[in-house]
């Protein structure tokens, strides 16, 4: 898993991000979803490893530079995960625009 997002200002159910790939070596994909670990985990390295998404919400061919306007539903715990799928390097840009609570 390359990362994760936690809100600010307690648990909320979607995180609105804009994501960008930049400096493209090769091919990939990027997986967002909600993650069920808590951000105190991630820090104190007891996280578990959660189950990698099925879906992209991003995806690039080498040598391009791609935004997506990602809505994406956090874990119990207000994270969600971000997941590198390309065998190359990479550099990710991820711009969070809004935390909501959904009722």
């Amino acid at each position: 898993m390359l990362g994760s997002l936690s809100g600010r200002s307690g648990i909320r159910a979607a995180h609105v991000t804009n994501l960008t790939v930049t400096t493209t070596t090769g091919a990939g994909h990027l997986p967002v979803a909600p993650d069920p670990n808590s951000a105190h985990a991630y820090q104190y390295g007891y996280a578990v490893k959660p189950p990698r998404p099925t879906t992209s919400a991003l995806n690039w061919t080498a040598g391009k530079d791609v935004s997506n306007l990602v809505q994406a539903k956090t874990g119990p715990h207000g994270v969600i995960g971000l997941w590198n799928q390309s065998s190359r390097e990479v550099h990710y840009i991820v711009d969070w625009f809004v935390e909501y609570d959904a009722y």
